[in-house]
């Protein structure tokens, strides 16, 4: 979008000079163009005005063509000479690097300045082109980096020599505004649908912001700006906040408004509201206060809610807390219940398990208790046979004893194998037909050879009537004997044991008996 500002030049010269630039180009400008796209070969020159075109005049020599019909109409002593206007791009509208918009830029300055100053639509027209010299002069220079014209308008008219004079230079601003905006849409330039009316300037304030002087308005304007901006982040009036800034506001019937205060200078100003800009105005002012006030009710009330909400929120979160404690802790006692019934299950197995063991070792100590029994009437039997037998023949019995130790002193036997010594058929004389020599050994055999483990290395030689018996014996019968000789070898282990036990014993009793009847025949 193309914007326009205008102002009064006093020297025509000056303002030529300064548009038309001559060798005035800044190195920085050029070297940020080429950096950023601009072709080199467009920067020939260093003119400030890369285009330059003119009505009823020539650009280049414009200062002194101007010079020549303000003399020649009333002798160039006119106090303002030229109206000067800036007319200004935005990037998004025109590329200040690209050389095809700068013709672009210029071609809209010139027909806004053809319009501006009474140019027909007609071209075939006699008054197509104004009757005032025009020079358009375009810039690519500046800190905004944007394209823009420089029109400088020499006020005398070509036709009767009088100077272009305008009742409100203000209104004339904005009707020329209005045919920028038709130009610039016509080239396809984007404009906006409704300007801004929030600020008024006059055009001498413009003029001295041109030239960076201070206007005591924008002064003014800035410390009500301030005032207004402090009271929408402030519990304050309007009137304590311009106070505080040295202005003094007044309101005046039903829209009336005033503001007063002493500027840089030190002078005293007074200033209408409607002087300064919509905004600026009792109607503005009152609804921007009321709209403040509306907002701090609802922000009271939202805090009202939201305190009230929160409280709402931190109940629901502490009810959902302790459910959560409380579903935590019902967990860890289920827990420790289930805990508590494992322990207890385990124990209850384990005194299972005591009390099995128990029943388990009560019966094994009646079977061991009835074994013992057994045994021991085994013994009682086994004794009542062995008192049964003459005195001859446990004589015979122990001198047989007598003759097996002293065998196995000589040949250093083990008890057991002594044992073995006395029971084994081979030992005996062949002659031997002692009954108890030979149902000691039967008994015996069956420890010798399966519970007491002496045995080792050779065979049991039967005698001639037992080997045939046990060839002729079948497998059943022979299963049948293994099983009755391992009994008997361990129910008699014990017995054997003891009577071998009571055998010496006896056998000392006789040698002492012996001993006393050998003392009493001497």
């Amino acid at each position: 979008m193309g914007t326009i500002k205008m102002n009064r030049a006093k020297s025509a010269a000056a303002a030529i000079s300064y548009a038309l630039g001559r060798n005035r180009m800044k190195s920085e400008t050029k070297e940020w163009l080429i950096e950023h796209g601009c072709p080199p070969g467009a920067l020939k020159n260093n003119d400030r005005a890369v285009v330059r075109s003119g009505i009823n005049i020539s650009p280049t020599y414009a200062n002194a063509e101007m010079k020549a019909v303000r003399q020649h109409a009333n002798g160039d002593t006119i106090k303002n000479q030229a109206i000067r206007i800036i007319q200004s791009f935005a990037a998004d509208d025109l590329d200040i690097t690209n050389p095809e918009d700068w013709h672009i830029c210029n071609e809209i300055g010139y027909e806004f300045a053809r319009r501006a100053f009474g140019g027909l639509d007609d071209e075939n027209q006699d008054g197509y082109y104004p009757p005032y010299q025009i020079a358009v002069y375009t810039h690519v220079d500046g800190k905004g980096h944007k394209l823009h014209n420089h029109i400088i308008v020499n006020k005398t008219n070509l036709n009767d020599g009088k100077q272009w004079i305008v009742d409100n230079l203000n209104e004339e601003w904005r009707s020329f505004r209005e045919i920028n905006d038709a130009v610039c849409r016509e080239y396809g330039l984007e404009i906006t649908q409704e300007r801004s009316k929030k600020v008024k300037k006059t055009i001498s304030e413009r003029e001295l912001e041109l030239k960076g002087q201070y206007v005591w308005k924008n002064d003014l304007r800035a410390r009500i700006d301030d005032a207004l901006a402090e009271i929408k982040k402030k519990n304050i009036n309007l009137e304590d906040s311009l106070k505080a800034r040295g202005v003094d506001v007044r309101r005046r019937g039903q829209n009336g408004i005033s503001y007063a205060f002493v500027d840089k200078e030190g002078k005293k100003r007074i200033s209408r509201g409607k002087r300064l800009g919509t905004i600026y105005e009792r109607k503005s002012v009152d609804e921007y206060e009321e709209g403040i006030k509306q907002q701090r009710a609802e922000r009271a009330r939202e805090a009202a809610r939201s305190v009230r909400f929160e409280s709402r929120q931190q109940a629901i979160t502490a009810v959902r807390t302790h459910q959560q404690q409380l579903e935590q802790s019902i967990g860890a006692s289920r827990g420790r219940i289930e805990r508590a019934g494992a322990r207890k299950q385990s124990l209850t197995t384990l005194v299972r398990s005591l009390q099995q063991a128990i029943n388990r070792s009560i019966a094994l100590i009646k079977r061991l208790r009835a074994d013992f029994e057994r045994r021991k009437a085994e013994m009682k039997r086994f004794q009542v046979k062995m008192r049964k037998f003459d005195v001859k023949s446990y004589q015979d019995l122990v001198q047989q004893m007598r003759l097996v130790a002293e065998h196995e002193q000589k040949s250093k036997k083990t008890a057991p194998e002594a044992i073995v010594a006395v029971t084994l058929r081979d030992k005996l004389p062949e002659n031997s037909s002692n009954q108890l020599i030979a149902a000691t050994a039967d008994m015996t055999r069956y420890l010798v050879m399966i519970d007491q483990g002496t045995w080792s290395g050779g065979q049991f030689e039967f005698s001639a009537k037992e080997k045939e018996t046990l060839a002729n014996a079948t497998p059943e019968q022979l299963k049948k004997i293994n099983g009755i000789a391992k009994r008997q070898a361990r129910r008699l282990s014990g017995v054997v044991d003891k009577a071998v036990e009571q055998q010496k014993k006896n056998a000392e009793r006789l040698r002492a008996i012996n001993q006393g009847k050998k003392r009493y025949r001497r």
